[in-house]
């Protein structure tokens, strides 16, 4: 709390007369909304401002900061989720500020703090009126509620009529099309039920964000203000779209590089580095880019290694320490599971490094911040370095010294490791910068981007295009959130409806291969080796979420698709960052509480409503908006009709994506898949129709297969005067041994969909899909997942996927 009382004082003799006159049109009605609900203290401020980066939010923050100081004598508590975010805006992280829980690798569960920490934040938030947090795309749902709840806590509101956090007024800002939250879901979308049970620990749930704040946003753009054309190349990526002279511009500014290895082109880079300012910092994609390109930098440092060993405590019962240090030895390669401290740390005099940990935010030494090593003290009987002086790019010097952080190894196994938090920082990733405002960057944006808005994050730190070099550049990794265009969209048409609507666009670019300059990170297990294979062979299936008992059809759809080899090839080529290829990712990467309300919601409000629909018409809807899907699914059907009196013969030619195929016309109640569709296709068959060009009912009707891709989806009905209904009393048998021959081309059915009860409103979806490699069967019932044999007979089936298979 000394940093909060600090961090307040810290603007005390700023003019704020001459701040509000700097204000821009749109910071300054911002200002006047906030001030005047502040001020009258009538109602609660619960406002959420949108901008994109370089849009002023700083400076904003700043004013409002300052006024309320200096006219109603109150204080305002600033965070934000990172610590180099806070720094910029004179706040800690929120985390920090109002001590919520804290597990590195994995969420936390809530924890309500004692009586002697409440009775302390009570005292030193007591004159605090207003809380505002910046860099809200980077925070969950969960977190928000977190906030909810800890602010109830301290200010006892929890039974208050409306009590959310606190009482006091909140004021968020930040860019939802900027990085979204590591391993959780942005702020806007619902908190499952069963989440909120699993992490907060009690019944009932509301969604914070929709029910409680209001829209506003700031569009003129203040950080490019010198560079127009750089500033609308950044409006356009923002939301995905880019042109030909985009392109162009940003292809002028990357590195060429001559050599035709990995070590002759990482040379290259390093020597282009070091003829740049100091201030450069080089934005990466990944942590093994990072690894890699500091790891050289280094050894171009003539002065000699300084080893930086921890030291650790381990707190456990005796039996279980030779565990826990091999799990230690194994988390040591991954600094996420070790509070971002490494066991062994290089670094020489002259090396360019970044703290790790927030040490007093005051004097910007917080997490993310860069500096120089410019000495060590170290003790002269043991030779351990006890302290490190730095230099940090404003040109003020400190001394560090090491930090002590506890974390978990494994249940009720600890360790305290003592360490300095530092780390080399010649290279830095993308998340690590968001926040920052740079003069000069070298970025690599090329193939190994992997987050929607990674892009837009990296380029949008950069005041002109003239500070900007790139490694690579990918205009086929450009991509926007389709969610949080769709909830921008939302909040427009509901608070700002005057506002031009963002298009969610699905622009597929050119692919542009990286001149690669890293070496692939070697796996360093077969078991892991097999996990990466894996995903491009056989699914491993995880469950969808129906916490609004409607999501059923769409949940089986998708984990029929998920489970087809051919789909999931095209959404990690094609989809890598909108909402498919998002949910895709999570689902790969065995994410809780997976839902599938986001996908309904970028089809439209068909769907998106609390309302049971159709597997066919959800998968329809699905083809339609991804391209590359249908392509793989569609098919091309031609019927001929023939009259026995007058021999008129008509030819229709349909592009369909379900094959639907009547069951209740056969003699025979029970077939298996080749003789169903023998009887359906290739041979003309009476129909009860009447010829157009004679008096004659003698039609004869014969479809045939033009056209197969690599998937073909069956949907069984039965068809009662025009009417079509479930397949109750028919019997397909053998459904997993049958090969289906088309045209010389062998299929294999590899999932299916089946549906229970009467009708779509009361009835409900399940589905079974092939494990490839046991060829064993799954059954998937929302979340419950199961192994289970084929139901005989298949009872209820009513879509069946079929992959094409060799003889």
């Amino acid at each position: 709390m000394q940093d909060f009382k600090d961090l307040c004082d810290k603007n005390q003799k700023i003019n704020v007369l001459e701040m509000i006159e700097k204000l821009n049109m749109d910071q300054k009605r911002v200002f006047d909304r906030v001030i005047t609900t502040v001020e009258s203290d009538d109602s609660r401020l619960r406002l959420y401002v949108s901008g994109e980066g370089g849009t002023g939010k700083s400076y904003l923050i700043k004013t409002i900061r300052c006024w309320i100081k200096e006219n109603l004598k109150k204080d305002t508590a600033v965070a934000a989720p990172t610590g180099i975010a806070a720094f910029n805006i004179d706040g800690l992280t929120i985390h920090r500020l109002l001590q919520l829980p804290v597990k590195h690798g994995s969420t936390p569960v809530y924890r309500q703090l004692s009586d002697h920490v409440l009775k302390l934040l009570r005292e030193e938030l007591g004159d605090v009126i207003l809380f505002i947090i910046d860099e809200v795309s980077m925070i969950s749902n969960l977190t928000l509620m977190y906030i909810n709840l800890r602010l109830f806590e301290i200010f006892g509101s929890i039974d208050c009529p409306d009590g959310w956090f606190g009482k006091k007024h909140i004021l968020l800002f930040g860019d939802l099309l900027q990085l979204p939250p590591v391993h959780e879901d942005s702020v806007f979308v619902d908190l499952s039920k069963e989440k909120f049970d699993k992490y907060i620990g009690c019944l009932g749930n509301v969604n914070l964000w929709k029910t409680l704040f209001d829209y506003d946003e700031l569009k003129i753009n203040m950080r490019q203000q010198g560079d127009t054309s750089y500033r609308d190349l950044l409006s356009r990526i923002r939301i995905g779209l880019f042109t030909k002279s985009d392109c162009e511009m940003l292809e002028s500014r990357k590195i060429s590089f001559k050599g035709d290895s990995f070590e002759s082109r990482l040379n290259e880079l390093c020597d282009f580095i070091n003829n740049l300012s100091s201030n450069t910092v080089c934005l990466l994609p990944t942590c093994h880019m990072c690894d890699v390109l500091n790891s050289a930098m280094l050894s171009r440092i003539a002065s000699k290694e300084i080893l930086l060993i921890a030291d650790d405590i381990i707190d456990c019962v005796p039996y279980l320490k030779n565990k826990v240090l091999k799990v230690l030895a194994h988390n040591d390669d991954d600094n996420s599971k070790t509070a971002g401290l490494s066991k062994q740390i290089v670094i020489k005099i002259g090396a360019k490094v970044m703290i790790r940990r927030n040490i007093d935010a005051s004097l910007g030494l917080v997490n993310g911040t860069i500096a120089k090593v410019i000495s060590v003290v170290q003790d002269t009987s043991t030779g351990c370095v006890e302290k490190i002086k730095i230099l940090l790019l404003s040109g003020k010097e400190y001394s560090i010294e090491r930090v002590s952080v506890k974390f978990a190894v494994m249940e009720k196994a600890y360790v305290i490791r003592r360490q300095f938090p530092l780390c080399l920082s010649y290279g830095i990733t993308v998340h690590k910068s968001q926040g920052l405002s740079l003069q000069n960057a070298i970025m690599d944006i090329g193939n190994s981007v992997f987050s929607h808005g990674q892009i837009y994050v990296a380029l949008s730190r950069l005041t002109s295009l003239d500070g900007l070099h790139l490694i690579n550049f990918d205009p086929s990794s450009i991509a926007a959130s389709e969610e949080a265009i769709i909830e921008y969209n939302r909040l427009k048409r509901i608070h700002k409806p005057e506002t031009e609507i963002i298009s969610v666009l699905n622009e597929k670019y050119h692919r542009i291969k990286d001149v690669p300059w890293v070496q692939p990170k070697v796996i360093s297990s077969v078991q892991e080796s097999h996990k990466i294979v894996r995903k491009n062979t056989a699914q491993i299936m995880h469950g969808f979420q129906n916490t609004d008992e409607v999501s059923c059809y769409a949940n089986a759809v998708l984990q029929c698709l998920f489970n087809l080899n051919a789909i999931r090839k095209q959404i990690f080529d094609y989809d890598k960052s909108n909402v498919l290829g998002t949910l895709m990712h999570q689902y790969e990467n065995k994410l809780p509480n997976l839902n599938t309300y986001v996908i309904r919601q970028c089809l439209g409000d068909f769907f998106s409503k609390s309302v049971k629909r159709d597997a066919c018409e959800f998968l329809t809807a699905l083809c339609t908006k991804y391209d590359y899907i249908k392509s793989l699914i569609e098919h091309q059907v031609t019927s001929v009709k023939r009259c026995k009196s007058c021999n008129n013969t008509t030819t229709i030619v349909k592009n369909n994506i379900l094959l639907s195929i009547p069951v209740n016309k056969w003699k025979k109640k029970s077939l298996d898949l080749n003789e169903l569709f023998n009887a359906t296709f290739s041979h003309y068959q009476l129909q009860n129709e009447s010829c157009k060009n004679c008096t004659g009912n003698d039609i004869l009707c014969k479809s045939e297969f033009t056209l197969i891709g690599d998937i073909m989806v069956i949907h069984l009905i039965s068809v009662q005067d025009g009417i079509q209904s479930k397949t109750d009393k028919f019997t397909l048998r053998a459904v997993p041994t049958t090969k289906i021959n088309i045209v010389g081309q062998f299929y294999k059915v590899m999932s299916a969909i089946f549906h229970h009860g009467s009708c779509i409103e009361k009835g409900h979806y399940t589905s079974i899909c092939r494990e490839a490699i046991s060829n064993t069967w799954i059954e998937a019932d929302d979340a419950q997942i199961r192994n289970r044999q084929w139901p005989r007979g298949a009872k209820d089936i009513c879509i069946i996927f079929l992959q094409k298979i060799d003889k």
